[in-house]
């Protein structure tokens, strides 16, 4: 049974409640932990989400004053009423994970750390989420904002933040402020996001035949073609100011050591700090691919999507003093950069919105990535404080 600590702890100051929430959440480790385990046994790849967001949905049900519910893209909802519910407090993290189904995701637990597939970049994040209700519950704590627990689906890649997306747009209230959970790292604090654009190129022969003699094999090679496209995307003069990249993100393509490749792709993203210059580079990719067709008989398409607009607070803003002071409340320096999370989303929609890291570790979708556990409690005691302290603020409005 869940000890229940006093029945009104929102009545003092949250810095002599430091220790007291901290022994709270050590006590909840092992909830944490359970709920981390139990999640690995429910592959959640981008789409598929349903069985693990029907699993969080059974750990919400079973906690009282926590009404769980979902929607058409089977987004995982935890709704804690507020004593006054004007406002509403969204805490949201994603449930999918980038890496397929046949992955390995069962997680090793030792004294300090929890080793395993996807468990710091996709995991723990949902586990916190999931625990969070009796923890809540463990430090008798109750808000007068409506707190909405959010696990999304569609994060990933051709997901292009679909679940924070339909939730948004389908929440028939309006969300004062977004708190984005990550598992790595503690510190971290992200509040603004860059003008994006995400490209899928796609170079295939128009050859059918597969088999090729020693000379077709150096003459015409999908590979080849795709290597045609990097050089030509390296070569596109980017304005330093504004900040602009491009970033190829992963390079696939052929089928084996003795045939011609006939496909490749290019998986590719355009950042800017400026949302006018898009249009104008798309363009450039689309005629300099359209050159490297022609050229070498080849069909090259250039499929883009995941378009987000620059966006984001200020350090002036509430929001982000309040995330700032917490951080180094806890002896931590934050550390601040774009996001290229969901909040992106949220921001430009003009809701305050800030994601945070809740440990240390290793990320990637391989069985080498962990977290710490030590860590983890301060990264857990940084989101109670802020819930905490948001509650408590007046005008969040993002002018």
């Amino acid at each position: 049974m869940v000890k229940n600590r006093s029945a009104d702890k929102n009545t003092a100051d949250p810095a002599a409640q430091k220790a007291e929430w901290l022994a709270g959440i050590i006590e909840s480790r092992e909830l944490l932990l359970g709920n981390l385990a139990l999640l690995s046994e429910y592959p959640a790849q981008t789409f598929y989400e349903k069985n693990r967001a029907e699993f969080i949905l059974s750990r919400y049900a079973g906690v009282a004053d926590v009404d769980p519910t979902t929607d058409r893209v089977h987004n995982a909802i935890g709704i804690i009423a507020g004593r006054t519910g004007k406002r509403n407090l969204l805490i949201c993290t994603h449930m999918d994970n980038q890496f397929n189904l046949s992955i390995d995701q069962s997680i090793t637990v030792s004294a300090d750390r929890v080793q395993g597939a996807g468990v710091a970049d996709d995991n723990l994040g949902i586990a916190a989420l999931t625990t969070l209700p009796d923890i809540f519950n463990k430090l008798g704590l109750r808000f007068n904002s409506n707190i909405i627990l959010l696990g999304t689906t569609r994060y990933h890649g051709r997901g292009d933040f679909e679940g924070i997306r339909t939730f948004l747009k389908e929440y028939p209230e309006k969300i004062d402020a977004v708190i984005n959970i990550i598992g790595l790292s503690l510190g971290s604090l992200d509040y603004f996001s860059l003008s994006r654009v995400r490209c899928d190129i796609h170079c295939e022969l128009q050859e059918p035949e597969l088999e090729s003699s020693w000379g077709r094999m150096s003459e015409c090679n999908a590979i080849l073609v795709a290597n045609e496209v990097i050089n030509s995307l390296y070569s596109i003069p980017l304005p330093k100011k504004p900040k602009t990249i491009l970033n190829i993100g992963m390079i696939s393509g052929g089928e084996r050591y003795s045939t011609v490749s006939r496909d490749a792709h290019l998986n590719l993203e355009i950042l800017s700090d400026d949302n006018t210059i898009m249009d104008h580079l798309c363009e450039q990719i689309i005629d300099n691919c359209t050159d490297i067709a022609a050229k070498n008989g080849a069909n090259i398409t250039c499929d883009f999507f995941g378009r987000h607009k620059a966006s984001g607070l200020s350090s002036s803003h509430p929001l982000i003093k309040c995330a700032l002071e917490t951080i180094r409340s806890l002896g931590y320096k934050p550390r601040t950069e774009y996001s290229n999370s969901q909040i992106a989303v949220c921001l430009a929609r003009g809701i305050p919105s800030i994601s945070i890291g809740l440990t240390e570790g290793l990320g990637g979708s391989s069985n080498r990535s962990f977290i710490e556990l030590d860590p983890l409690e301060q990264g857990l005691l940084q989101l109670i404080m802020l819930i905490y302290q948001i509650d408590k603020m007046g005008n969040l409005s993002n002018e």
